[in-house]
């Protein structure tokens, strides 16, 4: 039998620590940004989930590069992937928290935008990117994943996405009940204003904290990053957000007691369409 939401409500804590590390990233040097974060992860000891940007290790891989080049970096990161993710699970332990962040896996000669999750027992989860951008060239380098992960931490419900998921509010719908949405993404300065408005609406919607981490940085192809990184709630009021262009650890909390009872006033979940996803 479902749980009720009252039962929920007791189990979990009332409040979940995020920090979101909003991080310089030099592109293919998976060497220094995994050692400039773990000189950012002081600054999340007594958080809950730590959230790192998409491809963290490594900066975005595809884009504009010759497919000799965008070949032979992917296998590069991707000989890295057990390293980085044996690296994750020692953060996740130093901070008793869980850490998420996306990098380069291989698998049976296919390749994956897989985001990792490191839990402080040694466990983890992952979950392989859904809509890999096309507009980029990251569909033409990376397989697809099939099925999302809704994972439970301390009584919370938490579910992970990826980027250019964040337009897709199909794949995001909240079915599952979780109570925050995770987002990490290199997302361009260029349209900013699309992040921070797809953000919203997704917490809108799915009647969730949204929590979205970004990157800042310029790549090897010109192309800027300007941060943004941002926790919304489910009425779409911003609780925190890093500053532009800088390097931030953004530490909010999400109170769990609100939004149930939130939810409970204002039932819209129990209106929306659900369905099966079909492939």
């Amino acid at each position: 039998m479902r749980p009720c939401r009252s039962d929920l409500v007791r189990k979990m804590e009332e409040k979940m620590k995020l920090a979101l590390i909003q991080s310089e990233l030099i592109w293919g040097n998976v060497v220094e940004n995994v050692r400039r974060l773990d000189e950012k992860m002081s600054g999340c000891r007594g958080c809950d989930v730590v959230l790192l940007p998409e491809m963290f290790a490594s900066g975005g891989m595809v884009v504009k590069k010759s497919p000799e080049a965008a070949v032979a970096e992917k296998k590069s990161v991707a000989s890295r992937y057990e390293d980085v993710r044996r690296k994750m699970s020692e953060w996740s332990q130093r901070c008793d928290a869980v850490v998420a962040g996306s990098t380069v896996c291989e698998e049976n000669g296919r390749y994956y935008n897989r985001l990792v999750m490191a839990f402080p027992d040694g466990g983890y989860a992952y979950y392989d990117k859904r809509h890999c951008f096309r507009m980029g060239g990251e569909n033409e380098h990376f397989s697809s994943g099939d099925k999302r992960l809704t994972f439970e931490y301390k009584g919370v419900k938490i579910a992970v996405f990826v980027c250019y998921d964040l337009r897709f509010p199909v794949w995001c719908r909240n079915t599952e009940e979780y109570d925050i949405a995770v987002f990490v993404a290199n997302w361009p300065k260029s349209r900013r204003e699309v992040w921070k408005t797809l953000l919203k609406a997704r917490a809108i919607e799915n009647q969730a904290f949204v929590a979205g981490v970004n990157c800042v940085s310029t790549d090897d192809n010109g192309v800027a990053y300007a941060g943004d990184s941002m926790v919304v709630d489910a009425r779409g009021q911003v609780l925190g957000i890093a500053g532009e262009f800088r390097e931030e650890v953004l530490v909010v909390d999400c109170n769990m007691a609100d939004l149930h009872d939130f939810r409970s006033k204002f039932s819209v979940l129990d209106d929306r369409d659900v369905f099966q996803i079909r492939y």
